[in-house]
């Protein structure tokens, strides 16, 4: 196989840079912009900021506020009319995971035909998408780096992911100065995103030694960082560190991609409404449970970065366990605990595990995913 250890993203990384963003635009021969964000970001002051450095250069920017959390493909398709009705020449996304999904999904109907979700199936051709900036605010979803966006379907409630490597950021503009001050809740949530991202990315079938690299010391680094990021939300140095981590775990996902613990993530986060972080977060055990015979050594490594202690002699089901103790008991010191969630029936029960199991993500898992294997494990997460 050959394998491409490439980040083709162009970085800005520097404390500040949003109030420079239109020196970023007439660098990149841009004059006017989309700029994608949600109303919390207007009414922290964010866009404002973006617009005026933007007029302030002598370009435009027209404003599209209606991101939402989990947001929906019609979302993506309205606004990419607007963009093209506007003459907008490039993408700007401004905010957390949602934000820039929805920037990327714009900026790729600006360059292509159709609606967006033409593109889930991979039936659709989608041509370079050239034009995206993408300026995260909380360090989590990576998607400013990573290959893909996810969409939900509003027909079904479903999570959609969408292979994008011809949809990514041109720029990523990392000004963890918008980070500082994020509540604790927020802070951990997504920094456990993070933390699944690199985990996962770590197990994939895709991973190899280069990657391996990467994420060992990724993870190492949200262990070390994310619990002083939530401890004080003002030390800059801890929120750089822990945005730039987050920038890597995007870069993971393209090189190596999650799998089954976001497969579980995206069922259940869409079944119950859940934040992203905390689906992942209650979701990554369960991905040590199925992997526990093919993964045996890196789940006992991700055990040891969290704390853990192994004697040598654990049977390959036992470190899982201690690996998932150790897991909990980081996710319990920064405050997140999982969800209190009604029970399911056996045919609720059967249906969530093959919508699991059909996930796309689900087939870079090392295992084969078959909703019969996944069961038990859905079980336990709901303790039944």
């Amino acid at each position: 196989m050959n394998f491409s250890f490439m980040q083709h993203v162009r970085i800005w990384e520097e404390p500040g840079a949003l109030d420079r963003l239109g020196e970023l635009m007439r660098q990149c021969g841009h004059a006017r912009a989309f700029l994608v964000c949600d109303s919390g970001i207007v009414s922290l002051g964010m866009a404002d900021r973006a617009i005026q450095a933007i007029r302030k250069e002598g370009f435009t920017a027209t404003l599209y506020d209606r991101v939402r959390p989990d947001p929906a493909a019609d979302i993506i398709d309205a606004g990419a009319e607007l963009c093209r009705s506007e003459g907008c020449d490039c993408v700007i996304a401004l905010g957390g995971g949602s934000s820039i999904d929805v920037g990327k999904g714009v900026n790729i109907l600006r360059n292509n035909p159709g609606h967006i979700l033409d593109y889930a199936t991979g039936s659709r051709v989608m041509r370079p998408s050239p034009g995206l900036v993408a300026i995260p605010t909380t360090a989590g979803t990576g998607s400013e780096l990573s290959n893909g966006l996810i969409v939900t379907d509003p027909a079904t409630g479903v999570k959609v992911p969408i292979l994008a490597v011809n949809g990514m950021a041109e720029y990523a503009v990392l000004d963890a100065s918008l980070t500082l001050g994020l509540p604790p809740t927020i802070t951990a949530l997504t920094g456990l995103d993070v933390f699944s991202h690199v985990c996962e990315s770590s197990m994939s079938v895709l991973a190899c030694e280069l990657t391996d690299i990467v994420c060992e010391k990724a993870m190492t680094d949200v262990v070390a960082f994310l619990p002083r990021a939530v401890a004080d939300g003002r030390d800059m140095a801890v929120r750089r560190r822990m945005l730039s981590l987050a920038a890597i775990g995007g870069w993971m996902l393209a090189c190596a991609s999650a799998h089954i613990g976001h497969s579980f993530a995206h069922v259940l986060g869409a079944k119950h409404h859940l934040p992203h972080g905390l689906a992942c977060a209650w979701s990554l055990p369960a991905a040590f449970d199925f992997l526990a015979e093919s993964q045996t050594p890196k789940i006992r490594r991700i055990g040891e970065i969290l704390g853990a202690r192994f004697d040598g002699a654990e049977s390959p089901r036992a470190v899982a366990e201690k690996t998932s103790e150790a897991y909990g008991g980081f996710c319990a010191s920064l405050g997140v605990r999982p969800p209190s969630l009604p029970p399911l029936d056996e045919s609720d029960l059967a249906a969530t595990a093959e919508s699991i199991a059909r996930e796309p993500l689900a087939a870079l898992c090392p295992r084969r995913a078959e909703a019969e294997t996944i069961k038990p494990l859905l079980a336990r997460l709901y303790g039944l």
